[in-house]
């Protein structure tokens, strides 16, 4: 339509124009780490986790190394992408001279090449995880006190890191117990594996991090505005009363919002009004049955459908007898098994103490259509 484009947005790239709310984490993510502290964001996948880091890295004002850990494979990758981001950060040095200054330990066995991306290092041979490690954090150390400036260093999905190396918490514990100017941000989507190595006390990582939970989903007035905006701006039109009909399919989770939003505005001219927006929604759900097939193969699918009606309509007290009765649910080990598979699955969140949400709209809408 015209020169317009898509307005929506999906994806690990943040986008200023298209990140809703979220300023109370961001605040407190801002000062924890003017403050000095070390911090562990948490979130549901596709819960606008990454976007938040992001938001920091491009606006907080301090020189970043992120480093995603479900893309690293091993502790010598890992190591080389730090390297690259290290010497990126000190603008300037030749290849040569930083490596012989800040990787003197393993100069000999590094190498590095020029291409589109700029400058690539390589680790030559088989080094031992305590030489790397110990590089690593000279490294960073190095790179800090020559910035003159604290280090921000972003571990996204933390909960991979057995994939690099078995030692690395416990590396971190020790690393900045000592040093000030570098402070870690980590984040999971995980929540057991966070759980358990950040605030259970047998965690490595115990008591080392501020936390910020990001569990609720996006607020209705700020996203329906949102929606209505973005296509009214770009000469397609939608009533309140219809965005209020998306933010309530998508229960106002950030990756469906977005995601319902850009195939509405890829596929519908004109006026956006419910038929639409169900048939679009719809057609996600088609899309997804493969997937959503696999998982309910693995549940309890016979009383999938109660359970997933239970968490929707009540706040809590999901194990009384009124409750299992009410949803046909035989006893609280059918319940307790499901609830524990659908969280295991990201399907639902747990908020606290037997109260869960369901994350995954389509997820929901796919399995009470197939089971009417």
């Amino acid at each position: 339509m015209g020169s317009f484009v898509n307005p929506f947005k999906i994806g690990k790239t943040y986008s200023p124009e298209n990140f809703i709310d979220r300023k109370e984490e961001y605040g407190y993510l801002v000062g924890a780490v003017e403050s000095g502290n070390n911090v562990v964001v948490v979130a549901p996948r596709r819960f606008g986790k990454t976007w938040l880091l992001q938001k920091f890295i491009a606006e907080g004002g301090y020189p970043v190394v992120y480093l995603d850990l479900f893309g690293s494979f091993s502790l010598k990758g890992f190591v080389q992408k730090m390297m690259k981001q290290g010497y990126e950060l000190l603008k300037g040095k030749s290849p040569m001279n930083f490596v012989g200054r800040y990787l003197k330990h393993i100069a000999k066995h590094v190498s590095f090449s020029f291409d589109v991306g700029g400058v690539s290092f390589s680790i030559d041979g088989e080094l031992s995880d305590e030489l790397l490690i110990e590089q690593m954090y000279e490294l960073l150390e190095g790179v800090q006190k020559d910035l003159k400036k604290k280090l921000v260093v972003v571990l996204d999905e933390f909960q991979a890191y057995r994939s690099i190396s078995e030692k690395l918490p416990e590396s971190l514990r020790s690393f900045y117990q000592v040093q000030k100017d570098v402070v870690f941000v980590f984040s999971g989507s995980m929540r057991h594996m966070i759980e358990e190595l950040f605030f259970e006390e047998s965690g490595v990582l115990y008591h080392s991090c501020l936390r910020i939970d990001i569990g609720k989903m996006l607020p209705e007035d700020e996203s329906v505005e949102y929606i209505v905006e973005k296509f009214n701006d770009t000469e397609k039109k939608i009533t309140l009363e219809d965005a209020k009909r998306i933010y309530e399919l998508t229960k106002g989770h950030p990756y469906f919002l977005q995601l319902l939003c850009y195939e509405l505005w890829d596929k519908v001219e004109g006026v956006i009004g419910k038929e639409e927006i169900d048939v679009v929604f719809d057609s996600l759900c088609e899309r997804e049955s493969y997937g959503y097939e696999l998982v309910i193969e693995t549940l309890e699918y016979k009383y999938l459908k109660n359970v997933l009606k239970l968490i929707s309509e009540q706040a809590g007290d999901y194990f009384s007898n009124a409750n299992l009765q009410r949803y046909k649910i035989p006893n609280a080990t059918t319940l307790n098994n499901l609830l524990k598979k659908l969280t295991e699955r990201g399907i639902i969140e747990k908020l606290g103490r037997g109260k869960y949400q369901i994350i995954d709209p389509l997820f929901e809408r796919y399995v009470l259509k197939r089971m009417e």
